[in-house]
């Protein structure tokens, strides 16, 4: 039996060390709270530092200086690729994570967080008990709130497993310690498209398999038809309106998939391997979800407040296993909020609607708030309007190779009549992943469509596109008709 003498006491106490967990961290003992962070991992950063956002940009950040060498021969510059040494890549991609990851623990000891490496389990709303990782013991803590912060998995195919050999998780995918001759890939979202990118850039054959009608299906058709182009320049064969009928691995290191196209007669498929990229499913399965009492809803996702209460008081959720986008950046700022609502602090909750989402693709998409056909359905907006300014007119965007659209939605809010604000940005093309926040902005903080407008932006650069589209969209084009 477990007595209170056996618990060791802190204010706060998280389980889960990923992005959000971690966030809430920081700030929590910024704030002078006693905080312990519980990981079952050995090192903190979750899945989006360990096998996800950063290891995969490094890989990418590969695939773009082989596009630059192939663009290259415009200028006159012959920049011939003689060999990819896989090992070092690997190597490259490791040493971005290590360094991140020392960066993390050096914080974290800095604010005195207590880092245990283990299994957690509430055994009571304000009770842990923390099998230890690295011994047989168990551990147990009191906290006057914890944080629930356990992430998220990748979904499966139903009745087909990873098997880590030909059929792959994105997990699996940024261990490869091969370059693949020939890949199929089930999903044409973020993930999908980023290892599409990637396996293409180094030679691999690389076939995308969608069930939507159109490649990433969460961005505009505009911004769809542009990728579904640059991807078919690049040699990447799509299929959309996919029925997936089976996936099967091979004796000899191979995966099959058969599927119908348009409902069609079935196809087969045999590549080196299959990465299944359908999404992921939040880690809520372990018991005492339901034994404490967190109410999930239909998906599995922890029903909370704004701020991140759930239905046991003193209990707190956040990130991947909440309802919203599943982006890091988005759980950072909910751990803002939760932290700061715990220490009494009056703070604002994270408006899911103006969370910024960026797709690394082998054109990058950025996108922030209301897209036209969303917005016209909303009662509370009137006089919805959409403007699309062309890159090819930005000499910067010449000078890349590349193309693509900055697409501005504007429209007046029923608490602001007669003014129109910015409601919505969709962007693809280059370097539009470091617009997005600037984009964010404008929507974020309701900034009028005028105001928004008269910005000046540095010439010659691409963040002119912004500023040209705004321009346009305020009834003043400049470079444009």
């Amino acid at each position: 039996m477990t007595t209170s003498q056996d618990f060791e006491s802190y204010d706060v106490a998280i389980i889960g060390a990923g992005a959000g967990g971690y966030s809430t961290a920081l700030r929590a003992a910024e704030l002078g709270k006693k905080v312990a962070l519980i990981e079952k991992s050995p090192v903190p950063g979750g899945v989006c530092l360990h096998e996800g956002c950063v290891p995969s940009k490094a890989l990418l950040t590969a695939a773009h200086v082989i596009r630059d060498a192939q663009h290259a021969e415009v200028m006159g510059l012959s920049l011939p690729l003689k060999s990819i040494d896989l090992r070092k890549l690997i190597d490259y991609k490791e040493g971005v994570v290590n360094q991140m990851t020392k960066g993390l623990e050096g914080l974290l000891k800095r604010r005195k967080v207590t880092t245990i490496t283990g299994t957690a389990t509430m055994t009571a709303p304000h009770e842990i008990s923390v099998e230890l990782s690295d011994s047989s013991d168990t551990v147990h803590l009191q906290a006057t709130d914890v944080v629930v912060a356990t992430g998220s998995h990748p979904r499966h195919l139903p009745g087909t497993q990873f098997s880590r050999k030909a059929i792959l998780s994105s997990q699996d995918a940024l261990n490869l310690q091969q370059i693949p001759s020939s890949v199929v890939i089930i999903g044409s979202g973020p993930i999908g498209l980023e290892f599409a990118t990637l396996w293409s850039s180094i030679g691999a054959e690389v076939t995308v398999l969608e069930v939507a009608d159109r490649v990433l299906p969460s961005a505009t058709p505009r911004v769809s038809a542009t990728i579904s182009r640059d991807l078919k320049r690049a040699g990447v064969h799509c299929a959309t309106n996919v029925t997936i009928d089976s996936l099967e691995e091979g004796v000899n290191q191979s995966a099959t998939v058969h599927y119908r196209e348009d409902e069609g007669d079935e196809q087969t498929l045999t590549a080196q391997f299959a990465l299944v990229a359908i999404g992921r499913l939040p880690n809520t399965d372990a018991d005492w979800f339901s034994a404490i009492g967190i109410d999930l809803d239909e998906r599995g996702l922890v029903k909370t407040d704004a701020y991140g209460r759930t239905s046991v008081p003193g209990v707190w959720a956040l990130g991947d296993i909440t309802a919203g986008k599943q982006l890091a950046h988005r759980a950072f700022a909910q751990g803002l909020v939760v932290a700061e609502s715990i220490a009494g602090i009056d703070t604002e909750p994270v408006d899911d609607h103006t969370v910024p989402a960026v797709t690394f693709a082998m054109t990058e998409v950025g996108s922030v708030g209301y897209a036209r056909a969303e917005a016209e359905t909303v009662p509370e907006l009137s006089e919805v309007k959409e403007t699309t300014f062309p890159m090819l007119g930005n000499a910067r965007v010449v000078m890349s190779g590349d193309s693509g659209s900055v697409t501005v939605v504007s429209g007046i809010r029923a608490d602001r009549p007669g003014v129109p604000v910015v409601l919505g940005v969709q962007m693809v093309g280059p370097g539009v992943s470091e617009l997005t926040a600037e984009a964010q902005q404008l929507v974020g903080n309701r900034i009028p469509l005028h105001e928004a407008s008269r910005l000046v932006h540095p010439h010659p650069t691409l963040s002119e596109t912004l500023g040209e589209a705004l321009l346009s969209a305020d009834g003043r084009p400049l470079h444009t008709r």
